[in-house]
């Protein structure tokens, strides 16, 4: 198969201008497929593998992604998030060993961070919205309210007995941050399973690239937080790509932007960071750790970057200063 370079961007905005249904083209020797789920397009590009059998491992893909949305969703009554929150105070409830997996991530890069990325954060729905939908800034007083609910150490895990529980009535989860992660991990198994061998998966802020055998990396463009253009590019082999940033969902008031990423220790959204790119090898562990390394902000994100194993980040702080770990492959313009 010959080379052929490709440049995807490491952010939603370009995607959701360019696709809005379920469509396939085939472009030189890859084939794309998108749909719309998990609240933005997904997009895969399938490249190299059993070329007739692409057309089924992305319906497949499709249907397993929908799946597991359906199990993390915070707008389903029926979804394991909902009945968890339902439950709050009252004792745990059974669920599904995928919100098993997902929630035990989320607690470890909530102990890692020092509670900068925490799932109870689904407390400050009530006020904000589920994704900071709602556009408007709550009273200061209603969120200091809310804030002794959103307890890490309240959310409870009991792996061998497949339950999990809220120590607190009106605490609430919300793994948003983390279950894209693995619904795109979860989506790649598929392709693989279905007989393909190269392929990217790109879902809002996070993306998904493998190939077997592969002697040349994926070109990952990282998108600018304040222009439409290139920050920089990331040269990935096999692994994840999550960004996180403030230019994602925000509305502007009395001159201040309030974006959908929220400081769990203030209630209000985080400040110090424009925007994060970080790669590793598990996406669910990249969803969660580019959040994680947003609250932090530039000097104690990177610096819990430089802790952990196969993992690499770009910080892009709130007056526009770049820092990279030392262990990045790529470069910035």
């Amino acid at each position: 198969m010959k080379a052929v370079k490709y440049a995807f961007v490491a952010a939603t905005v370009f995607v959701l201008l360019a696709v809005s249904f379920f469509y396939s083209r085939r472009e030189a020797e890859s084939v794309v497929y998108t749909r719309q789920l998990m609240g933005t397009v997904v997009e895969l590009t399938l490249m190299d593998g059993e070329a007739a059998r692409f057309d089924e491992a992305a319906e497949a893909a499709f249907s397993e992604i929908s799946r597991l949305e359906g199990i993390f969703s915070s707008y389903r009554d029926d979804s394991d998030v909902a009945r968890i929150n339902a439950a709050a105070g009252e004792g745990l409830v059974d669920i599904r060993p995928e919100t098993i997996e997902v929630l035990r991530e989320a607690l470890l890069v909530g102990s890692i961070s020092d509670g900068a990325f925490n799932p109870a954060i689904g407390a400050l729905g009530k006020v904000w919205g589920h994704s900071g939908e709602k556009g408007e800034v709550p009273p200061a007083d209603e969120i200091k309210k809310l804030l002794p609910y959103v307890d890490l150490a309240g959310v409870l895990l009991r792996e061998h007995e497949s339950q999990a529980g809220l120590k607190r009535k009106g605490m609430a989860i919300n793994l948003g941050g983390v279950a894209k992660g693995y619904i795109v991990s979860k989506a790649a198994s598929v392709l693989e399973k279905k007989g393909v061998t190269k392929a990217i998966i790109h879902a809002g802020g996070d993306m998904l690239v493998f190939q077997r055998n592969g002697d040349k990396p994926f070109i990952i463009g990282i998108q600018h937080p304040r222009e439409k253009k290139l920050l920089g590019e990331a040269r990935v082999y096999n692994g994840a790509v999550a960004t996180s940033g403030d230019y994602e969902r925000f509305f502007i008031k009395d001159n201040v932007r309030y974006h959908h990423i929220l400081d769990p220790r203030t209630g209000f959204p985080s400040k110090g960071v424009q925007g994060v790119t970080l790669m590793a090898k598990d996406p669910t562990e990249a969803d969660a750790l580019s959040t994680a390394v947003f609250v932090l902000g530039p000097e104690k994100g990177m610096a819990l970057i430089e802790k952990l194993k196969d993992v690499e980040g770009v910080i892009v702080d709130e007056n526009g200063r770049v820092t990279v770990s030392s262990g990045f492959q790529g470069k910035i313009y």
